[in-house]
């Protein structure tokens, strides 16, 4: 197979992948879709408008324990949140830390949802360095001048912090990069949310669309940006992340290997629980780092896999527990064993 063929089948696959294991419908695993989508529709119209009107630090200190509250409510989902991180996590932070920090990653979950109403009235080209969200240097220059002599690269992201935003400050920032995004199944909700992210002036591409516009961004010397911490399932090269097994999506050495494309791992987190940010990047390689591997694509892949370790490794407070990062399979072990060993003590 040829490789550009080669790389949109691949995209098209790690996308479709990424999407089943992710965990934007988690929840309604636990609670009735249709109820969710209803309170979903009026309760964002009701708390952009009160939001707007009382501030981000009056919104996050009145979510928050309503959040807490319900992450008690939601007892398997906690479960899995748990598990997940004690396995990752559990010799780092002890028994008592991994129950507060899931906790706190909820809450975070939450406070997203509502920065992404904030969003709509806060953050403009006028305002947007005033609540953070500069990508800092060397790293912004080095981006817009390799947009000006057309260098392909390819960001790469996690669910992680108020990703949400991170299109928004891209293109604030100068970066113009075409973004993957995985639609919301509730529409009100996926049209509000994609006129937040566009407004920095990046292109949304969905899912659907991503293996024939990705290589066409790339051969034309333009960035796209993804978000890469998915489990890949058999399509994927197996890595470990956060020391537990997991299959890596290959589309990005793919890519990255033919379009001889910049990889940039870098993720946004929020500072001191309000509505300001910071974006870091972990890591960034060039056509010479793997010219002379081997292995280019495995490279790349284990590579942009520990950059995505160190992101989260920096707050795991603000890392999404929630999903089945390293495959269903492997989840669903995690908590059996979890309520066993809960059981014995």
């Amino acid at each position: 197979m040829p490789p550009d063929e080669r790389s949109r089948r691949t995209v098209t696959e790690d996308c479709a992948a990424g999407r089943a294991e992710a965990g934007h419908s988690a929840w309604t695993r636990w609670l009735p879709a249709a109820a969710l989508l209803w309170l979903n529709d009026v309760h964002r119209r009701l708390l952009g408008i009160l939001f707007g009107t009382v501030g981000p630090r009056v919104a996050h200190t009145v979510t928050a324990p309503l959040a807490r509250c319900l992450y008690h409510l939601l007892t398997p989902f906690r479960a899995r949140c748990e598990a997940q991180l004690q396995a990752a996590l559990g010799e780092r932070l002890g028994q008592d830390e991994v129950g507060r920090v899931a906790e706190r990653a909820f809450v975070h979950r939450v406070w997203n949802l509502v920065d992404l109403l904030l969003a709509e009235r806060l953050l403009h080209p006028g305002t947007y360095q005033r609540y953070g969200g500069t990508i800092p240097q060397p790293h912004l220059g080095e981006l817009l001048a390799a947009q000006r002599r057309r260098q392909p690269a390819i960001l790469l992201t996690a669910y992680y912090g108020p990703f949400d935003l991170f299109p928004v400050f891209l293109g604030y920032n100068g970066v113009r990069a075409g973004v993957v995004y995985q639609p919301h199944g509730n529409r009100a909700f996926d049209r509000h949310r994609r006129r937040v992210r566009a407004r920095g002036g990046c292109e949304l591409i969905p899912v659907s669309q991503a293996r024939d516009r990705l290589p066409r961004i790339l051969e034309a010397g333009g960035t796209v940006a993804i978000i890469a911490d998915h489990h890949a399932g058999q399509r994927g090269l197996p890595v470990r992340f956060l020391g537990l097994p997991t299959m890596a999506i290959r589309s990005v050495g793919l890519l990255a290997w033919r379009y001889d494309a910049d990889v940039v791992v870098a993720g946004i987190r929020r500072i001191n629980d309000d509505f300001f940010f910071e974006i870091e990047v972990t890591d960034v390689m060039k056509r010479r780092d793997w010219a002379d591997q081997d292995d280019p694509i495995r490279y790349i892949t284990q590579r942009y896999v520990r950059a995505l370790e160190r992101l989260v490794l920096n707050d795991p407070t603000q890392y999404i527990w929630g999903y089945a990062r390293w495959g269903q399979e492997l989840a669903s072990r995690l908590v059996a064993d979890a309520s066993v060993d809960d059981a014995v003590d």
